[in-house]
């Protein structure tokens, strides 16, 4: 057996050992069980207390039962998103129910709200609150919301209508205020949140308040009250980092202690191994993205290295010019009939791009459709099968940031989103990947950092959904991973439908999987 051989055998037992600790990790921690809310809304209950199986956790006196936090996540994440948030604060003496909201993460309830419509999400918020209040594992008296992004919108819209609640924590959102004053309202946003949240949480804040201007980190009312009010900027943070910060949390949990009127005398627990653990886990399954890519590509029938076609920089500047003449043919969303937000948006940029991207080629005569025709099978084999591995191990390592299986409605979105998104990375691949390894890979590197420059000014023009620059670095490490099996894959074969097939399934199940879909069989 050959030395690389040896190298990848060694590396999937290190990733399989990774992922059997994540699970694990996964499996310890606060106490924690999954469970379906009235109305089919998944959530998991977080309990503090010493470690123990769920089904150990013994109802308490009533006048032993923790305080409890109902947490939402945002717009196109889950309860997943939320864990590392959710276990610290159990871990610091809080119960937290962190819930799925109607067309997100395991939820096949439609969702039926527009992006910025906070109100919609109001009933999935108080059956949460509901179970609360009767549940004999916390004190259904002392409730907060919390929430992420749209879960801040809801947070926030929640807390003015149900006078009962103690207090509601905004992090990086909140858009309205309802018809009654929030109690104890914390808005905390990141340093690097889009402008839009770094203006509108200070101002609603300062309405909150009733002042005309709030300083920032200043505390306004009082707790003895339920009047407190506070808007906080976390310096160096991003608008899906301050889910994760350690900092932020410790800001929550005095928020909260001061809500409660509770002392603490020791510190407050921010660890969670679990990000660790996903970190080798990431690191090892991009290493192994190297000799994927060489066993797919070993699989399809070998392309020459001399092909009809642009040069780079032309090749570049044409894939520049479709993305740019589709912007405004996208913005009439020719793909709404996907029944997902957002992700038609993308697809309908995506699909009218590569329309043009394979007529240019079509009409130049650079479109080898025997190429593409011959050993297609093989190809489509390779990359469904590199795709599959890809999935599988992803899905594993998904356990601190989004759920990543797909129910019956999500694949049906998957199949419709690569059927119209294929044109597009085969014009993609056709017109920057040529040449040896390196000079190949750096026009493709290119490539997508065009797409992403070009979609940062779709989103500034108006033309683009505002969330996908929430979502830039996620689409960003995305490209980076698929890149490093493309490369992979084209130093064995250079066969490009292989790749354009791969991706094409890669990024169809990412907008699959995160959008929120808006349909159930």
């Amino acid at each position: 057996m050959k030395i690389s051989g040896i190298v990848t055998i060694v590396l999937a037992v290190v990733f399989i050992l990774a992922i059997a600790r994540l699970a694990r990790l996964e499996n310890h921690g606060p106490s924690h069980t999954p469970i379906m809310l009235p109305g089919q809304e998944p959530a998991t209950l977080y309990m503090p207390g010493p470690e123990r199986p769920f089904y150990m956790q013994p109802p308490k006196p009533a006048d032993q039962r923790p305080p409890a936090v109902v947490l939402v996540h945002g717009f196109m994440a889950d309860r997943k998103l939320m864990s590392v948030l959710a276990r610290r604060l159990a871990e610091n003496g809080y119960a937290v129910l962190a819930i799925d909201v109607n067309g997100h993460g395991e939820n096949s309830n439609p969702f039926g709200g527009g992006v910025g419509d906070a109100g919609t999400l109001r009933e999935d918020v108080r059956q949460a609150v509901n179970y609360l209040r009767a549940s004999q594992f916390v004190d259904g008296s002392r409730i907060v919301v919390m929430g992420h992004s749209m879960g801040a919108g809801a947070a926030l819209d929640y807390a003015t209508h149900d006078p009962h609640i103690k207090g509601a924590v905004m992090i990086s959102g909140g858009w309205q205020l309802g018809p009654e004053r929030p109690k104890d309202a914390l808005f905390i946003f990141a340093e690097r949140d889009p402008d839009m949240i770094q203006d509108t949480s200070p101002a609603l804040a300062a309405r909150v308040a009733d002042v005309a201007q709030i300083e920032l980190g200043k505390t306004y009312g009082d707790f003895a009250q339920g009047n407190a009010v506070e808007a906080i900027r976390m310096p160096g943070l991003d608008h899906i980092t301050i889910v994760y910060s350690a900092g932020a949390t410790t800001t929550i949990v005095r928020w909260l202690d001061s809500t409660f009127g509770i002392t603490r005398t020791e510190a407050i627990e921010v660890a969670d191994a679990r990000l660790g653990a996903t970190k080798w886990a990431l690191l090892f399954f991009v290493i192994l993205l190297v000799p994927m890519g060489r066993a797919c590509g070993s699989m399809v029938t070998s392309w020459a290295d001399e092909r009809p076609g642009p040069s780079g920089w032309i090749g570049l500047l044409i894939l520049g010019g479709a993305l740019i003449a589709a912007m405004p043919l996208a913005a009439a969303d020719p793909a709404s009939f996907v029944p997902v937000v957002v992700g038609d948006a993308q697809l309908s940029w995506f699909g009218v791009a590569g329309l043009i991207m394979v007529a240019v080629l079509a009409l130049s005569h650079w479109l080898d459709w025997s190429r593409i025709r011959d050993g297609a099978g093989a190809a489509i084999f390779a990359g469904v099968g590199g795709f599959a591995v890809a999935y599988v191990c992803q899905v594993a390592m998904s356990v601190a940031f989004h759920y990543q299986s797909m129910s019956p409605e999500r694949v049906m979105v998957m199949a419709m989103a690569s059927v119209l998104s294929f044109p597009f990375w085969m014009g993609f691949e056709m017109l920057v990947r040529r040449g040896g390894l390196a000079i190949s890979t750096v026009w493709a590197a290119l490539g997508r950092i065009l797409i992403v420059v070009l979609m940062v000014v779709g989103v500034s023009l108006g033309l683009l959904p505002f969330f996908l620059m929430l979502i830039l670095p996620i689409i960003a490490l995305n490209f980076v991973m698929i890149e490093i099996f493309s490369a992979s894959a084209y130093s064995a074969s250079h066969n490009l439908t292989l790749i354009a097939i791969f991706e094409t399934l890669w990024l169809a199940w990412l907008i699959a999987a995160s959008s929120p879909i808006t349909f159930m069989f």
